[in-house]
């Protein structure tokens, strides 16, 4: 039996209960108990469903920062692994049956700091600008210390928790 259908079992026998000629309510105590007890239980059981499961979710994103700190050292290793062969080569190509390194031509682009300053005045074409975005803590500040800000408001809520 679901909670809503515990619910509505107990809608009916407070309803059933109800004498409609003289207005007396008698309630089966046993039956509400029973009822009672039944529903405890599935929130209970629910309750601790949310719990164990954020306990699980929390183990994996442990696991994973875990795993991305051993990818990033991985990583770092390769890299000054790699910055020493290149050294150690100088350019020249290297076979084995396992295993070919070589050197490839690529170009990329590199700007010097007055760059932006120059295209902003000479190459307007040349950049590119962002949409503005909201600062919402800076906007919740200000709504704090009595600023008004239309379109802009604090909500509370509530959140349960579980522990």
């Amino acid at each position: 039996m679901t909670i809503f259908e515990i619910d509505k079992a107990i809608e009916e026998l407070v309803l059933s209960s109800l004498d409609e000629e003289t207005g007396e309510v008698t309630i089966d105590e046993e039956a509400l108990n029973e009822l009672q007890m039944a529903r405890d239980t599935k929130v209970e059981n629910l309750a601790l469903f949310v719990k164990n499961s954020r306990a699980t979710a929390k183990a994996m994103r442990d696991e994973e920062q875990s795993l991305a700190t051993r990818r990033k050292r991985e990583e770092a290793a390769a890299d000054r692994a790699e910055q020493y062969l290149e050294l150690v080569l100088n350019g020249e190509t290297f076979k084995s049956p396992r295993v070919a390194v070589g050197h490839r031509k690529s170009t990329s682009l590199k700007l010097a700091d007055g760059f932006l300053s120059w295209a902003k005045a000479n190459a307007i074409g040349l950049l590119r600008e962002k949409d503005p975005e909201p600062d919402k803590r800076a906007i919740a500040d200000a709504i704090k210390a009595g600023a008004e800000v239309p379109f802009a408001e604090l909500v509370t809520s509530t959140s349960l928790t579980i522990k």
